[in-house]
């Protein structure tokens, strides 16, 4: 099949629920009750499809559930994507789960842009999918797949039935700032800093994922969706009274090693 034909039979069996897994491969939008949007060529483009899972609460309170936690993230993450999807669709934030998709027919090539593709799909989305015409399910391509971060489908070759080869259904939320707590306040008191460390932690996170959001916008011209906390976080950054001199200490770190021998380090 060409990519066109094997879109087509994915759509197909997903809008038919003939997408089969074994219980340890479960994915949300397999699960009963979900209702699923289908976007080609989505996101100006950058992937073959994107899907968009509902999640039809019965709960008023909260659709959450132990093994949806990570919804927090995505959330936190994604404002702006999440909520126009929400608007659309007139269903709650905390109910969609989003997928880009990257097909790879029987003309298609496995080869290093993969990895790239499915890199590109979870900094945008969190998660990633990659459907497989029957022609590259094979025990060494399976084996080398489900080494990346992404759940891997397959063609059975019968009619629109396709297979879960590989699950990875875990949310991709960690960014830059990825220190562990205990680390980081170990490091503040050998510092002399002993004092507030717990929310010294808390705001650099904020920050992090604040400025998370403001490098997807420059990059994929979309509105960030920022907090009302996020803005009053922000808003806080003019009152703080502290000039950084950076130019002065690097001069003395420079002053300071320049009688240093190699042999110090050693």
């Amino acid at each position: 099949m060409n990519e066109v034909e094997l879109k087509d039979l994915f759509v197909s069996s997903m809008e038919s629920r003939h997408i089969f897994s074994s219980k340890d491969r479960a994915l949300s939008f397999l699960k009963s009750g979900s209702e699923i949007r289908v976007k080609n060529e989505g996101h100006f483009g950058q992937f073959d499809l994107v899907i968009a899972v509902l999640q039809k609460a019965k709960n008023s309170k909260t659709c959450w559930d132990s093994e949806r936690t990570e919804s927090y993230y995505d959330i936190l993450m994604r404002t702006g994507q999440l909520t126009e999807v929400a608007r659309t669709e007139k269903c709650r934030i905390d109910c969609i789960s989003l997928y880009a998709v990257e097909l790879k027919s029987n003309c298609d090539v496995l080869d290093g842009r993969l990895p790239n593709q499915i890199m590109n799909a979870i900094l945008t989305f969190g998660r990633s999918i990659v459907v497989l015409d029957k022609k590259h399910i094979n025990k060494n391509s399976i084996k080398f797949l489900r080494l990346l971060p992404a759940t891997i489908i397959g063609y059975t070759g019968i009619k629109d039935h396709f297979e879960v080869l590989s699950a990875y259904d875990r949310i991709v939320h960690t960014g830059m700032f990825n220190l562990s707590k205990r680390k980081f306040a170990k490091t503040l008191i050998e510092n002399g800093i002993v004092e507030g460390i717990g929310k010294i932690y808390s705001r650099l996170q904020t920050l992090e994922h604040i400025n998370q959001k403001l490098v997807f916008n420059e990059l994929y011209d979309s509105n960030p969706g920022f907090l009302k906390e996020e803005i009053e976080f922000l808003g806080q950054f003019s009152k703080v009274q502290v000039a950084m001199t950076y130019k002065k200490q690097i001069e003395a770190c420079i002053l300071e090693s320049k009688d240093n021998k190699i042999t110090d380090y050693l």
